[in-house]
């Protein structure tokens, strides 16, 4: 160590990225590194929800508050969270709407999920097709039930669109697509989005 160097320069991260403000609030911000997608050429701000409490926290509470402004909390009755990112964000929704629980569409087969069903799905953020699983007693929980599909970020829509046909094909019927940030050009007439950010 250089005894020249000051603490603060020390304490900073070697790998020193470009990095976006991402503003959700006034007590709520986040600097989120930029990254070229691997095989095109979109660059994005990657916002990564998962093992920070305070931001699932309060951006669960901001998506609640616009859930409720916008009069769409009879319009569902269970949350649905895909693996992985969105599970927190969910978890927080579901214990502000006291609901006792919700249901997580996997990205594979697990070995103790009871007749499972699944769709396959191409998502910009993954490499190559992946299958969204729903186990069987998952489907039981959300047959004949209205849906509400709980994301933190939303780009393409692939896994949504995939998420809406595993459920329909479990028999549940979503009606509201509910997510923090809206990324991309996906447009569906039960979209709730928090935030669209210009990268």
């Amino acid at each position: 160590m250089n005894k020249n160097e000051p603490e603060s320069e020390i304490m900073k991260p070697k790998l020193v990225k470009e990095t976006f403000l991402l503003k959700l609030g006034p007590d709520l911000e986040r600097e989120l590194p930029l990254i070229n997608l691997s095989g095109t050429d979109k660059r994005i701000a990657s916002f990564v929800m998962l093992g920070d409490v305070e931001l699932n926290a309060k951006c669960a509470a901001l998506l609640v508050d616009q859930m409720k402004s916008q009069d769409l909390l009879d319009k569902f009755d269970i949350l649905v969270a895909l693996e992985a990112k969105g599970i927190a964000l969910t978890h927080e929704c579901a214990r502000l709407l006291n609901l006792p629980y919700y249901v997580v569409i996997r990205k594979s087969l697990k070995k103790y999920m009871v007749s499972p069903i699944t769709v396959p799905v191409e998502s910009i953020t993954s490499f190559g097709e992946q299958t969204l699983v729903l186990n069987g007693l998952d489907a039981e929980r959300i047959r004949g039930k209205r849906v509400c599909i709980t994301e933190d970020v939303i780009a393409t829509g692939g896994s949504v669109q995939a998420a809406c046909k595993l459920i329909e094909k479990a028999g549940g019927e979503v009606t509201v697509i509910a997510t923090i940030l809206l990324k991309g050009e996906f447009e569906d007439p039960r979209l709730l989005y928090y935030h669209r950010p210009p990268i």
